[in-house]
């Protein structure tokens, strides 16, 4: 703007002011784009830009112990901070020995992809439901008795 009044000082056309001013308008709202775009896909939890669901699932079928991943997802809860959950399906082993595998995940995802906030869930390999074993609730026991209802 100093160098609009100089202008003006020295030509005395006034439109100048003006004219500089809605040129860094746009200049302004142009560079807010980008920012904006970041800022809307962060607040709707939308994937990170550059990381594939698929890429981060064969990546993780790589670590030894892991039978299969599925279920996943990536989402942005900041500029540089991802967030991913997934389940992964393991062999039928003790939790002292999942915990290894489940360190080689989280390994994994963080310098390969930069993810540290996960949540993993492990399924047994042997079960034949699709998605994991299911317990179905109330099987051998007492049906659960809500207030108000007969």
């Amino acid at each position: 703007m100093i160098i609009g009044g100089w202008i003006i000082l020295w030509t005395g056309r006034t439109w100048v002011d003006p004219a500089l001013s809605i040129g860094i308008a746009c200049l302004i709202l142009w560079s807010s784009f980008g920012i904006i775009r970041e800022t809307l896909n962060i607040l709707l939890e939308g994937a990170p830009q550059g990381l594939s669901t698929e890429r981060i699932s064969a990546s993780l079928t790589e670590v030894a112990g892991v039978r299969d991943v599925h279920d996943v997802h990536v989402w942005s809860i900041g500029s540089d901070t991802h967030a991913l959950s997934c389940h992964v399906r393991i062999d039928d082993m003790a939790l002292s020995e999942s915990e290894i595998i489940l360190r080689r995940v989280k390994d994994l995802l963080n310098l390969e992809f930069h993810i540290m906030h996960t949540t993993i869930q492990f399924e047994n390999a042997d079960c034949e439901i699709a998605h994991g074993c299911v317990i179905p609730i109330g099987a051998g026991r007492q049906p659960i008795q809500i207030k108000g209802s007969r």
